[in-house]
């Protein structure tokens, strides 16, 4: 056994939290399920918890949860031979039939290797016999096809049943994946080739009852989706510590940049009721204070002043606080907050992308920057001192013009208004599926200079702070995110290289590509005719929500 005294942040790794689920092995398919990340980032995800509790609803499955150790602990760990557990059992990785990862960040990609190697269990799909090693949440699985023996293409809450049906079903490792890859929504990266010719992606089916090609599988009605009650409730705190309740899936909007609202397509809401009673009962099974409506955009949910006016009578007097994050500049978003400074907490967050009129024409943003001055003064009124805004830079077609906005903007939005602002500046990647995937990725050296001019013209003004992302870290998320079966040798080197440090030293990554013979810049620079992933071709429903109501 571990003396847990001996590490930082021991809550990460004792289990026993509020609501946690402990089941006996006898009898049952034995499932652990991971967000590659410290326990504090994987717990405020809610893709994990969503799985958790549905793999538990099972009466003959026990589900478990594992998160990457801290280095302290991986160290003890690989130091005395002693194998990466489960928080629930403290089972040992290995022992379990299916290991499964949410893997909605690219950039944990190396992560998964660590938490398999500390597990006992061997890195290669090909060298598993038994265990099988499951993944979802991502849009492009290609980089990591070497790795993953299956993955999930949507939400999995319409493929949760055939997965348990069919383990139910075989016990051989092979007949599983065979049987799986069958139906809509299942990838098995073994049975498909994939070669390059003539400037282009060519796939294959090596298994021909395979799915091909593939598509993304999604929930039709999400009041009839299952949503975790009984809210697991961590000892420490997490990253975001209060609880997100979904109001609405996928979004209305046609934004060129945006990744989500294609892979998240089409737009579903809740019924106002379904969220108040969700809402209502995790308060009650968890006591927690602050609530989060989550959605691509809140103030696009067709009900929102309704469902604000449901929540608002529950909680006033419970002192409970509603945020709505990523909110659209429109007209009812002072009406909006005028409600909510009713309650504790409450903070304004807004997405604007871009400063100048020309540059969100072009991104789709169909939005009037100068009703974002209006709001703000109602909203000081009301007693909110701080905003904080969502911008972009790095979007092909942008001009200096377009970055110097960006300074006058907020100067003039903080003088008019006197509110702090909060500013983070992202860089554009151009993802897999997004309406411009097709767009290079702008190079590093111009990205710095895009990121000085920002900051220069920006550095004399007080009570506007500024975080911006690191360009080596955004050019890597782009690779890891557009790049094809070839890249996961390098995975592999950086893992290898790594040990249990960072894993986002860029220095790490170009060695590894350079040894793997590699260009990065293809991927950056949509040098071919396709993509490695136009094998997944669209969103589709499952057959059981087809028939629903027939």
């Amino acid at each position: 056994m571990i003396d847990f005294r001996l590490v930082q942040k021991p809550q990460r790794y004792i289990g026993n939290e509020i609501n946690s689920i402990k089941k006996s092995h006898h009898g049952k398919i034995p499932i652990c399920i991971s967000y590659p990340d410290l326990y504090e980032i994987g717990m405020s995800n809610l893709g994990l918890r969503l799985i958790y509790g549905m793999f538990n609803e099972f009466e003959d499955v026990a589900c478990e949860r594992v998160f990457l150790p801290g280095e302290d602990l991986a160290k003890i760990l690989a130091g005395n031979n002693i194998k990466l557990f489960s928080l629930e059992t403290k089972t040992a990785l290995d022992s379990f039939e299916a290991v499964g990862f949410n893997l909605s960040c690219e950039l944990n990609s190396v992560n998964l290797l660590k938490i398999l190697k500390l597990g006992g269990i061997p890195l290669k799909a090909s060298e598993r016999k038994e265990l099988i090693v499951f993944a979802g949440g991502i849009a492009n699985p290609e980089p990591l096809a070497e790795f993953v023996d299956l993955f999930y293409l949507g939400e999995f809450e319409e493929g949760i049943g055939k997965f348990v049906e069919t383990f139910r079903k075989y016990k051989d490792k092979n007949e599983r994946l065979k049987a799986l890859s069958e139906i809509d929504g299942f990838y098995v990266p073994q049975f498909y080739n994939v070669s390059i010719s003539s400037n282009r992606y060519n796939f294959d089916r090596l298994y021909k009852p395979a799915q091909f090609p593939l598509k993304r599988i999604y929930v039709e009605n999400l009041d009839k989706s299952y949503y975790p009650l009984n809210w697991l409730t961590p000892h420490t705190q997490i990253i975001h510590d209060r609880v997100p309740v979904e109001i609405a899936r996928g979004c209305p909007n046609s934004c060129t940049f945006c990744q989500a609202r294609s892979i998240y397509k089409p737009y579903r809401e809740k019924k106002v009721s379904t969220i108040y009673n969700i809402a209502k009962t995790i308060y009650k099974n968890s006591g927690y204070e602050n609530i989060s409506l989550l959605s691509l955009s809140a103030s696009d949910y067709s009900k929102i002043e309704e469902l604000l006016d449901v929540l608002i009578s529950e909680f006033k007097d419970k002192r409970v606080g509603l945020s709505l994050p990523s909110l659209r500049i429109d007209d009812t978003l002072s009406s909006l907050y005028r409600k909510l400074l009713f309650l504790k907490k409450t903070s304004l967050t807004v997405a604007l992308e871009a400063a100048s009129d020309g540059l969100r024409e072009k991104l789709g943003k169909k939005i009037d920057a100068n009703k974002l001055f209006e709001t703000a003064k109602i909203i000081k009124s009301l007693n909110l001192r701080t905003i904080k805004l969502y911008l972009m830079i790095g979007f092909p077609e942008e001009t200096e013009e377009d970055l110097f906005a960006i300074a006058s903007f907020l100067e003039k939005l903080q003088i008019n208004t006197g509110l702090s602002i909060n500013v983070s500046i992202n860089i554009f990647v151009p993802k897999p599926f997004s309406l411009w995937e097709t767009k290079w990725m702008c190079r590093e050296e111009i990205l710095e200079e895009k990121i000085k001019l920002v900051l220069g013209s920006l550095k004399r003004r007080r009570n506007i702070n500024v975080s911006i992302s690191q360009t080596k870290r955004s050019i890597l998320e782009a690779i890891l995110s557009r790049a094809d079966r070839n890249f996961s040798r390098v995975i592999m080197k950086v893992f290898e290289a790594c040990g249990y440090g960072t894993t986002e030293d860029w220095q790490l990554w170009q060695t590894a590509i350079k040894e793997c013979g590699l260009d990065y810049k293809i991927y950056l620079e949509s040098s071919y005719e396709n993509f490695p992933w136009s094998f997944i071709d669209g969103c589709k429903a499952s057959a059981s929500q087809n028939n629903r109501g027939n």
